[in-house]
């Protein structure tokens, strides 16, 4: 019987650490830094294994940190299950505001109107 729940405890113990690790890995498209120097904005692929499809995300960050190993800070799309070729394009149009255009066909989970002070525009585009 002391067996059976020391073997148990163990296989719960390996559960937990495997769901305390994410999984998940940030693979980074693009990077652009802001006007001024002070920021930067990166869009990443973000897969979690096979049972998740990648989407692409988008994170504003001060222009000397790395992008971090979590999901993003400002917008979260996919393609929709193959609905769209494009899911969204970012662009500085000023130090302090950045434009983010996405497919109207794009399935959006995160769309935050600023981090810090970046102010975020969202557009569609076809």
């Amino acid at each position: 019987m002391r067996k059976g729940v020391a073997l148990f405890e163990f296989a719960c113990l390996i559960v937990m650490m495997g769901c305390a690790r994410s999984g998940c890995d940030n693979e980074a498209l693009s990077e652009d830094v802001s006007p001024d120097g002070h920021w930067k904005y990166v869009s990443f692929d973000r897969n979690c294994g096979a049972t998740t499809g990648s989407n692409l995300q988008i994170s504003v960050l001060p222009a000397s940190k790395s992008l971090p190993s979590g999901a993003a800070n400002a917008f979260i799309a996919d393609d929709n299950q193959s609905a769209t070729r494009f899911v969204a394009q970012p662009q500085w149009l000023s130090s302090r505001k950045l434009r983010i255009a996405y497919s109207p066909k794009a399935r959006v989970f995160k769309k935050e109107a600023s981090v810090g002070p970046i102010e975020i525009e969202y557009v569609q585009e076809p």
